[in-house]
């Protein structure tokens, strides 16, 4: 008996200890197929995000005469087909070299060409993420506009305008014959070019330019959306008010949501002041966007639009047919600003476009560059006195309903003061 059970006992606990194994490699199979599903999504959604955000505001075609025309209007497989012969392309060996600003506007004129704008610069990771690239590092290296020869050149040509900085790299491994036929079937309407503005260059409308006006519903987000993922959970919140304003606050970490409901934004705010502000500009922008990104926010209409203060100060703004939307807020889509010590504020518009409704408004002519910057000299307005201006689109909050808004087309300067409309500028100007 005692051999028996002695037998059985060893028996017992090898099959014990088998199960255990088994059950320990079966449960590291599942961890490991866990993690690896978290860092594809992880991967995924952060690419995604990245290439939405920061994808080109304008494409351009430079026809083979010189001409150049902002395309508008393009389907999504259009630009789908473009982007996936630059996806497909072999870009290496940068070359980077200080330039004037007439060779950066002979570079972006060349003929048979496809020029990505972007309306203010941004590392060249972003443009990595997007066009599933690997370009070798260039430390610190920032563009704003990306220039591809489609002819038998093998070059192309990251341009940096505030900084006069040029990078040419080698181009193989696509075909520029047919995506030089897509390109030239793009839908094409506004003719532009480039001058020299401020000592930067800049987009230029050599001709009157026609928009129209555009209707949208609006949806508007819950507040409360961004109080539990920036905060935490309700059990960690005080709640008081100010006027009109919620403010919501995480009694242990002292951050603070506050709702505006008269301005339809949040304002995330990090009163800790132990951190460092990170030196470089890719890392001052990616504090921000990783904040939009836990927020899982729909950016389909929404992109990188400017950066102030050496990344310190970073706007997004909803675009309409490649034209920056202003008035959504007194801040853009969103707002976020960098202090000395790294804590991030930031302000998000709650009202995102919805579906096109109808309008039967005709369309607005604006005046060329030109004679804007002309009415502008003539007013007593110098070059030094604003950075830049621009045509773009005002919201309007429908007057018949709060759930519509109006997208119309005007001229916008942008001054140390912000933002206004060139017409409401001259009329400050004249009041003071």
């Amino acid at each position: 008996m005692r051999n028996n059970r002695s037998v059985q006992g060893i028996t017992l606990n090898v099959i014990l200890t088998i199960t255990i194994l088994i059950s320990i490699v079966l449960t590291a199979f599942v961890f490991m197929s866990i993690g690896q599903q978290q860092n594809v999504s992880s991967s995924n959604q952060q690419d995604q995000q990245s290439v939405t955000a920061f994808r080109p505001t304008n494409y351009i075609i430079n026809d083979k005469y010189g001409t150049q025309n902002m395309v508008m209007h393009a389907d999504n497989q259009q630009i789908k087909t473009m982007r996936g012969y630059l996806t497909s392309a072999d870009i290496k060996n940068p070359h980077k070299k200080k330039v004037s600003n007439a060779t950066i506007i002979a570079a972006i004129s060349k003929k048979q060409s496809a020029v990505y704008r972007y309306p203010d610069v941004v590392p060249i990771d972003y443009f990595n993420a997007r066009y599933n690239q690997n370009i070798a590092a260039i430390k610190g290296f920032n563009f704003d506009y990306f220039v591809l020869p489609l002819d038998k050149s093998n070059l192309a040509y990251f341009i940096n305008t505030q900084t006069k900085t040029m990078v040419t790299v080698n181009l193989s491994k696509i075909n520029t014959t047919k995506m030089w036929e897509v390109a030239e079937k793009l839908p094409k309407s506004l003719t532009v070019n480039f001058k020299s503005l401020n000592h930067r260059v800049r987009l230029n409308f050599p001709k009157n330019i026609k928009l129209p006006v555009y209707s949208y519903l609006v949806n508007h987000r819950d507040p409360t959306t961004y109080v539990s993922t920036l905060l935490g959970t309700t059990n960690q919140l005080t709640t008081t008010t100010d006027g009109n304003k919620v403010i919501y606050t995480n009694k242990f970490s002292d951050q603070q949501v506050t709702y505006d409901p008269d301005l339809d934004t949040v304002t995330f705010k990090d009163n800790k002041a132990d951190g460092k502000l990170d030196k470089t500009y890719a890392a001052r922008l990616n504090i921000g966007f990783s904040q939009i990104n836990l927020l899982q926010l729909n950016l389909t209409d929404t992109r990188f639009y400017e950066s102030r203060n050496d990344g310190k100060n970073v706007t997004y703004r909803t675009f309409v047919e490649g034209m920056p939307v202003y008035y959504q807020s007194e801040s853009g889509a969103i707002h976020m600003t960098l202090d000395n010590h790294g804590n991030l504020i930031s302000t998000y518009s709650l009202n995102e476009l919805g579906v096109p409704v109808p309008n039967n408004q005709k369309e607005v002519t604006l005046p060329k560059t030109s004679d804007i910057l002309s009415r502008l000299r003539q007013a007593g307005v110098k070059e030094t006195d604003y950075y830049f201006v621009t045509p773009g689109y005002e919201w309007m909050v429908n007057k018949d309903s709060r759930a519509a808004v109006n997208m119309r087309p005007t001229w916008m300067i942008e001054t140390s003061s912000g933002w206004q409309s060139v017409d409401d500028y001259l009329k400050s100007r004249a009041n003071q």
